[in-house]
């Protein structure tokens, strides 16, 4: 049996993606029109719709108290209510549906403090593993690969992908049993 901290080290050796840098070469591969992506948010809420997990770290969630002006208990009732695990230094929230903060109108109950995954949407080293997983994104996101979207090189998209993959890492926990958005 191959221990985890050498399940990650073969996994990042074999191009595991989710892992794995993510360099302008590689997007070449990925994106459609390999000088440029395209992206701009509609606001159509696709992206808080599940069936899906949101991913909160403990400062997300401080924040979210802080937000909304939450006192301790009501704040625990809330954390009641939206999360249904806690894994490798994450609250998730785990939805059939839409995201707990999505109302009526498509709109972020908490836009200015959303977790690390919301707003690097679609900026995520799972959106960019590769074509069939870009495709299907966009398939789901009509502002990505939008012709009206704004222009990213791939060099930009790199750094986003990149910085968004350090960021929720550093985040964990446990860094022997890491997963990816």
């Amino acid at each position: 049996m191959i221990s985890e901290p050498l399940r990650k080290i073969w996994r990042i050796s074999m191009g595991d993606p989710y892992f794995e840098t993510t360099t302008v070469q590689h997007l070449k591969s990925v994106v459609p029109d390999s000088d440029q992506f395209r992206f701009r948010c509609t606001g159509c809420g696709n992206c808080c719709r599940g069936p899906g997990s949101v991913y909160f770290s403990d400062e997300d969630m401080q924040n979210i108290q802080s937000f909304l002006g939450l006192n301790r208990t009501r704040f625990a009732a809330l954390k009641q209510r939206l999360i249904q695990a806690r894994e490798n230094g994450y609250h998730v929230h785990r939805t059939g549906g839409a995201c707990y903060f999505l109302d009526q109108d498509n709109r972020c109950a908490i836009y200015p403090v959303r977790p690390l995954q919301c707003s690097s949407f679609p900026f995520w080293p799972s959106t960019f593993a590769s074509r069939a997983e870009l495709e299907e994104v966009a398939d789901d996101c009509p502002g990505t690969l939008s012709k009206a979207g704004e222009a990213h090189s791939l060099l930009q998209v790199a750094r986003r992908v990149n910085r968004t993959r350090r960021e929720f890492i550093a985040k964990q926990t446990n860094q022997n049993k890491l997963f990816m958005i």
